[in-house]
């Protein structure tokens, strides 16, 4: 029995979301209803989203280069037939280039039927009139490309022109756009979001993830690759293709620029995810460098152990250390805050970061400007090319001249007007409401600023930057009952509580004349043992270091207060 191949194309990806592949195959179905003498063949092939004008179906991987194929190998034989839902399915080309493409299948003995009108072109019947036939469907379908192709042409030269005189252009606008150039308000804070989330290191698709979530209908189906495409887009700078200030822009130049430069230095850097939980991703194996993964108990964090060991245990990594999640966490709550002001300068620019990043994207364009004029100079002398070689050049010298001040220049930071009486009060506070407010964006901006724990055998606990380890040195038990975890930090040891702190709302302690005091002790772990001085050995001092106690956080300030010189805050 014959067997009857289907081809379906269109020309657009933005025909995928329509029904142009269901009308087609649906057609084909019913073709094969009504012809019960050809049986399906196993064989079916399609060119989805691509242009039949510009012959991208019949390129080395195009559908109908494919069936060429299956046609010469026999696979495709003498008495069967491809259905196609019209002749222009087959391309757009010119008719003796539409010829060429045609022929191999009608010469093998293959008909080509067209559903939309039941034509069955064959090498038999383009021996009488049906010639003419074919040859007017395929003259029709390339003169309405062409004409298309020239219109769509001649309006994109009328809107470049109009860009050009700073005139407003309608166009198949950008998620943030309507289509006569208008933002649409609603969606900016999510554009500014995109943006301010990528720069701080949050991944494309947790940031897609979280636009999903915000309910918008736009953002309904936002994924991945459609946030890639919105951080390349200079639209959001107002440019259309080449030509700045014809659109409102979303975003400064400055931020535009740093995603550029995040997305370059992500191409040399190892894939990584990001994590819900912020812990993930900064807390290390010294031994393989794998993540530290996190385990529950009870629904609550518990501990924490390399990744690699706990697959392949010694055959993966040899780092057997399980650490209590409250101890890592306590190493991370009191030094994360001192890292606070590095990270943010990864999307807090000063005049000289913004000054630099511009000089730097303008060299990059020079660089390749360069490239290209002496690949042309090597074709043939030109004057003109000489002199644009010459100013290019020259011009790149002189960035490179200001980009060496500027990289010795040292910004002066704002003197501390600090009143608080405990040191680095105001990095805490920054810190903790980054932590109250995004987590996770708080990670990924200490991922990049260079933050992390990292953990080797021995139970020790190095922080980046620092020589002296942090020793988880076991559990202090009374009874059967865990009282809390010991950890020596250099000549200490104490004893933390198990009670994991919750996340601090800073703003609930802004009226409270007690307030500074009451937020360290909130988001802090509670010590249930006096600290205890090591001796030399690093073992316990049998003299023990006496702990003040205070009934409420308002004596302890009251004590506090009565040892600080009212004059320096001292």
């Amino acid at each position: 029995m014959p067997k009857a191949i289907s081809y379906i194309r269109f020309s657009s990806s933005r025909q995928s979301t329509g029904t142009s592949r269901q009308r087609q195959q649906e057609a084909v179905t019913r073709w094969l209803v009504q012809h019960p003498d050809y049986s399906p063949s196993d064989l079916s092939f399609a060119d989805l989203g691509k242009s039949g004008y510009h012959g991208e179906h019949i390129k080395l991987g195009g559908g109908w280069a494919k069936l060429l194929i299956a046609v010469e190998a026999g696979h495709i034989q003498s008495g069967d037939v491809v259905l196609v839902e019209a002749m222009d399915r087959t391309g757009r080309l010119p008719p003796l280039d539409m010829i060429d493409i045609i022929r191999p299948v009608l010469k093998a003995g293959v008909a080509i039927i067209t559903l939309d009108d039941g034509n069955k072109f064959d090498e038999e019947s383009l021996n009488g009139s049906q010639i003419y036939l074919l040859v007017a469907k395929i003259q029709a379908a390339h003169g309405y490309s062409k004409a298309l192709s020239e219109r769509t042409k001649a309006s994109y030269e009328i809107r470049r022109e109009k860009a050009r005189r700073g005139e407003k252009i309608k166009r198949f606008a950008v998620a943030w756009l309507t289509t006569d150039g208008q933002l649409k308000q609603h969606l900016v804070p999510y554009v500014e979001q995109v943006f301010d989330l990528y720069i701080s290191g949050v991944g494309k698709n947790a940031i897609a993830n979280r636009l999903r979530e915000s309910g918008v209908p736009e953002l309904a189906l936002l994924s991945g690759p459609t946030i890639d495409a919105w951080l390349q887009n200079k639209t959001a700078v107002g440019y259309w293709n080449d030509i700045p200030g014809v659109y409102p822009p979303v975003v400064t130049p400055e931020i535009f620029l740093q995603a550029q430069k995040r997305r370059q230095d992500l191409k040399t850097s190892p894939r990584s995810r990001t994590s819900k939980n912020f812990l993930v991703g900064l807390v290390k194996c010294g031994v393989c460098g794998a993540n530290l993964i996190i385990h529950n108990k009870d629904g609550k964090p518990n501990n924490m152990r390399c990744l690699t060991h706990h697959r392949l245990k010694d055959a993966g990594c040899s780092n057997k250390e399980t650490i209590p999640y409250q101890v890592v966490h306590h190493l991370y709550l009191s030094s994360a805050p001192l890292w606070i002001d590095r990270a943010l300068k990864v999307i807090q620019l000063t005049d000289n970061d913004k000054r630099k990043l511009n000089l730097n994207a303008e060299r990059e364009t020079l660089s390749a400007a360069i490239d290209r004029l002496v690949k042309l100079t090597l074709m043939g002398h030109s004057d003109e090319l000489e002199t644009q070689y010459k100013l290019a050049t020259e011009r790149r010298s002189a960035i490179d001249t200001e980009l060496d001040i500027l990289n010795r220049k040292i910004d002066n930071d704002i003197e501390s007007k600090s009143t608080s009486i405990f040191e680095g009060y105001e990095s805490t506070l920054e810190y903790d409401r980054l932590a109250f407010h995004d987590p996770v964006q708080l990670s990924a901006l200490l991922k990049q600023a260079g933050y992390s724990i990292t953990l080797q055998p021995g139970r020790e606990l190095h922080l980046a930057e620092s020589n002296v380890p942090w020793i988880y040195a076991g559990v202090a038990r009374k009874g059967n009952s865990t009282l809390g975890y010991r950890i020596q930090d250099g000549k200490l040891e104490y004893t933390i509580s198990p009670a994991i702190p919750e996340v601090v709302n800073v703003r609930l302690n802004d009226n409270k004349r007690d307030g500074e005091l009451t937020h360290m002790m909130e988001r802090s772990y509670k010590h249930v043992k006096s600290p205890t001085p090591l001796n030399s050995t690093g073992k316990r001092s049998t003299k023990g270091m006496a702990v003040e106690k205070f009934e409420s956080a308002d004596a302890a300030m009251q004590s506090l207060m009565s040892v600080v010189d009212p004059d320096t805050n001292k």
